[in-house]
């Protein structure tokens, strides 16, 4: 528009439509793009942080192992974070979650006083029950514990595939990772909360999940958690939702027999 004055002209500046609506739209994009890899970004953390915790998580419970003589049992949604109650040394139940309080973790736990990841889920934890759950009994006395049995005879059976299972014991349609894990530490990734008793076992991360629901704690969050049935489980590498492989985002940590023999040498409580 020209605009006349005193013999003079001059044209009105500004935007058009147009122009506002291409700044938007650029805007809009920077904006995605921004917000986007800013939740990456939280999410690569929090992943790093919780591989992290689960090494801890490992380190503790080789500690416990070399002060006690054995591995301790999984705690469950109402012991309130202390390993259950063993009788003379075999688990009430060999799948559970960590047992921070007799272990002594620092960490976020939950209103079940369970040990959280970075997700809010309770970090899982599974022990062999092998040679008749020698690794969770006490040493001496003919208990059959780690000790009395021997390096020789022992026989870890906790078995990490790299894909779901149809046997409950081995790797059916899938490879070998590991067949000889004295325990396993899980952590069910960003989606572990969509894991519930409703949910069907039959895939990668349903097999680390779990298949077997158990006791929820009334006074706490009142929740019915799965846990594993079986000595499967599966480790592979992370995909995305969206991927051709589907989504696998669980975090597995486990220990060579040989590893945890060692640190119990070292300790004297392995000859």
């Amino acid at each position: 528009m020209l605009i006349m004055s005193k013999g003079y002209y001059h044209q009105q500046s500004g935007f058009t439509l147009i122009e506002i609506a291409v700044v938007l739209v650029i805007i809009g994009v920077l904006i995605g793009g921004f917000i986007g890899t800013f939740t990456d970004r939280i999410e690569t953390t929090r992943r790093e942080n919780t591989r992290q915790q689960l090494e801890d998580v490992r380190t503790a419970i080789l500690g416990y192992a070399s002060a006690e003589g054995r591995l301790p049992c999984p705690t469950r949604a109402i012991d309130g974070g202390v390993a259950q109650p063993a009788n003379g040394g075999v688990c009430t139940q060999p799948h559970g979650f960590v047992p921070g309080s007799t272990i002594g973790l620092s960490g976020t736990y939950n209103s079940d006083n369970l040990l959280i990841d970075s997700w809010g889920n309770p970090i899982r934890y599974s022990v062999t029950t092998a040679n008749s759950s020698a690794f969770t009994k006490p040493t001496g006395a003919g208990n059959g514990g780690i000790r009395d049995i021997g390096m020789a005879i022992l026989n870890p059976d906790l078995t990490i595939c790299d894909g779901d299972s149809t046997s409950a014991t081995s790797c059916v349609g899938s490879s070998e990772v590991v067949g000889n894990a004295p325990f396993v530490i899980i952590s069910l990734g960003r989606d572990g909360v969509d894991f519930t008793a409703t949910t069907s076992p039959n895939t990668d991360q349903g097999e680390n999940s779990g298949e077997a629901t158990v006791s929820a704690n009334a006074a706490g969050e009142n929740i019915v958690y799965t846990v594993g049935a079986n000595q499967v489980f599966v480790s592979k590498s992370y995909s995305s939702i969206g991927s051709t492989a589907g989504q696998f985002d669980d975090l597995i940590h486990w220990v060579s027999p040989y590893a945890l023999y060692g640190q119990m040498i070292q300790a004297g409580q392995l000859p």
